[in-house]
């Protein structure tokens, strides 16, 4: 194998494929990164046997070959070259890949491991027909949804993000015990609703560090259902998916409220996020006390926020808002509002309530394609 490209995108291909390289494997293929020079361009490749990441580089290819190299050896390595023209040759006997800079006196070894060792990455041939979004639609989905997955692996079903797609539409939702999102994009021409899955929500946050700015990307189940690829122009991610069924998450979110606050989204942030400081040694106990206008002698409606550390301190906030309903005073989990408010870019946001025992909704205003649902705490505390 001999080839000759840019450093830069050389190194770009291999920031790419590391998030799926494997660190804690005791396959030591697995922390590898698989070069193959064939139809005139350079595919890298990575796998932890969980997702698969292949990325395609331009790439003078003067002899076809394929090769494995240790990742993260290879990628500082790249690295820490000058940008310029680096060229690539492998011994197929050996596995001992040289690296030149062209020109800059530059000449490097490194000793790789037996390509026939490494897992390969599946593919989508023969799949569903592709689902096409827009890399910033499909990334903002994921940033809004991907957060209120579990983290905890007792229930596996809660750890991925389910997709839908019905009636044109494509709906991604996430959930623990404590909240639940879900964002929906239109998908005209899906008219036939496909069979659900469920990706691994930390599969899907890396797909979208990877994705480019701007272009379509293919999402493709593979015909044993095992598997999702999404596709772009240069690059390839493979997931395994979930088993298991979703619970009915439409059961979950409120058909009703007694209180709707609307909020400036930004305003809002910034009081929560300074109820955070105390509320973080509270139990992340945060109050929110919601008023219509009169109730305590304002001429407008009012939120006010509170939270309280015994051993720092206290904070109270109050923001003009517009209440339809009764007051009511209600506790959430800080760290669940500060999740919500730091993926909205909505001017305003409701937030809809029923009673201080029963879940939280929160939306943008004007908006029907996002829900956030979050669980109330609830403590002896007056």
């Amino acid at each position: 194998m001999k080839f000759t490209c840019k450093q830069q995108d050389l190194s770009r291909g291999l920031s790419v494929v590391s998030h799926a390289v494997s660190s804690r494997s005791t396959l030591p293929i697995l922390a590898n990164v698989l070069l193959s020079a064939e139809q005139g361009r350079l595919k890298l490749a990575a796998t932890n046997l969980e997702i698969g990441i292949n990325c395609w580089v331009e790439a003078q290819i003067d002899e076809e070959g394929t090769t494995t190299v240790p990742a993260r050896l290879f990628t500082e390595l790249v690295n820490s070259l000058p940008q310029g023209s680096v060229q690539v040759t492998a011994q197929p006997d050996t596995h001992v890949v040289n690296l030149q800079c062209l020109g800059l006196g530059i000449n490097t070894n490194v000793k790789g491991m037996d390509p026939s060792e490494f897992p390969l990455i599946p593919t989508a041939e023969g799949g569903e027909p592709p689902i096409l979004l827009e890399a910033p639609l499909l990334k903002e989905m994921i940033s809004q949804v991907a957060f209120a997955a579990a983290k905890d692996e007792s229930r596996p079903v809660f750890t991925g993000v389910l997709v839908q797609v019905r009636e044109e539409k494509v709906t991604f939702v996430a959930a623990d015990a404590f909240r639940l999102a879900t964002r929906t994009a239109p998908l005209p021409g899906a008219t036939e609703p496909r069979e659900d899955i469920l990706i691994p929500a930390r599969t899907l946050t890396e797909l979208a560090r990877i994705l480019p700015n701007e272009g379509p990307v293919e999402m493709i189940v593979t015909p044993n259902h095992r598997q999702v690829l999404f596709h772009t122009e240069q690059i390839d991610l493979v997931s395994r998916l979930l088993d298991g069924t979703f619970p009915n998450y439409r059961a979950i979110i409120p058909l009703e409220y007694k209180t709707r606050a609307v909020l400036e989204t930004k305003a809002l942030t910034e009081r929560v996020k300074a109820a955070a400081l105390f509320a973080r040694n509270s139990s992340n106990i945060t109050r929110l006390k919601i008023s219509p206008q009169g109730a305590t002698g304002s001429e407008t409606g009012t939120v006010t926020i509170e939270a309280t550390a015994e051993d720092l301190g206290d904070t109270t906030s109050t923001l003009n808002a517009a209440v339809d309903g009764e007051e009511i005073q209600i506790i959430f989990n800080v760290d669940y509002l500060v999740d919500v408010l730091n993926v909205l870019d909505a001017p305003e946001v409701a937030l809809e309530v029923t009673s201080p025992m029963r879940p939280g909704v929160l939306r943008p205003v004007d908006a029907t394609e996002y829900t956030y649902v979050i669980m109330p705490m609830h403590t002896n505390r007056s």
